[in-house]
């Protein structure tokens, strides 16, 4: 009402008719409070059990493959739509593109037709010390979220001392490293911008998401089995198997994905 208000002095002694247009005019122009400021959700990751992320939709997941590739399922049969054979780790799915960690890039494939390499954005400007893959002496995790043309990258890595013997105390303090950061990624370019710290912090822009796996989808649930591979090289190596049940626990399909790596232990 206070917007009409501040209407009623330009419209005092007016016809009616012309009134009632100067009224129209004035509530057009006045603005709801909130709805002009708000911008689309971002959309964040949905995990799925053996490492996969779903789409918006949740019909179609995204996984590592055994092979090394990138695997997209039709999660209600179980169907390989396509097969992306760069590999790396599935972040993120938007309704056409795919979020996909790197060693040290970050790439955007298409979520249809053959997942083919639509961006590369590197580098992303890891310390040299990092690994994004499985080493001994290293974690690494990253998250990300897309909003509007703009992928958001949160990273957190980490190192420690991995060798046989008993480290001396000075020894397990110098290998003992971690760093973190956000990286702004430009969809449309593929440039790569890493935050300073003061931006990180005066933005609160380090989210690293919860990123709890979700099993359902639709009518069924995703369940994950782990076996031996039987792979005498690694006796450690095992072989998964991402299984779809229903309602009435009835296997609707199955399909091999990626595996946790385990590395021999150093002697």
């Amino acid at each position: 009402m206070g917007g009409l208000n501040r209407c009623l002095p330009i419209i005092e002694g007016a016809t009616i008719k012309r009134a009632l247009c100067l009224l129209l005019l004035c509530a057009a122009s006045i603005s709801t409070p909130g709805i002009a400021q708000q911008k689309p959700a971002p959309h964040l990751p949905q995990v799925l059990p053996g490492s996969g992320i779903a789409d918006p939709a949740r019909k179609t997941g995204f996984f590592p493959n055994p092979k090394g590739g990138i695997d997209a399922l039709d999660l209600a049969t179980g169907m390989l739509l396509w097969t992306n054979p760069a590999g790396g780790q599935p972040l993120l799915a938007t309704d056409s593109l795919l979020i996909v960690q790197k060693a040290n890039a970050i790439d955007i494939l298409a979520t249809s037709a053959d997942g083919k390499l639509l961006r590369e954005a590197k580098p992303l400007g890891f310390p040299g010390w990092v690994s994004v893959g499985v080493a001994y002496g290293r974690t690494f995790r990253s998250s990300a979220r897309v909003e509007g043309k703009t992928v958001w990258l949160t990273w957190e890595a980490r190192a420690f001392y991995a060798g046989g013997a008993r480290p001396t105390p000075e020894i397990e303090k110098r290998e003992r490293k971690e760093a973190s950061g956000v990286a702004r990624i430009e969809l449309d370019t593929g440039k790569v911008t890493a935050l300073s710290a003061d931006e990180i912090a005066t933005g609160k822009l380090f989210v690293m998401s919860a990123e709890t796996a979700n099993p359902k989808v639709g009518e069924l649930t995703l369940v994950v089995k782990d076996g031996a591979a039987k792979n005498p090289q690694n006796p450690f190596q095992k072989r998964r198997t991402l299984q779809a049940w229903n309602a009435e626990k009835q296997l609707e399909w199955e399909r091999d994905v990626a595996a946790p790596v385990f590395l021999l232990p150093r002697p």
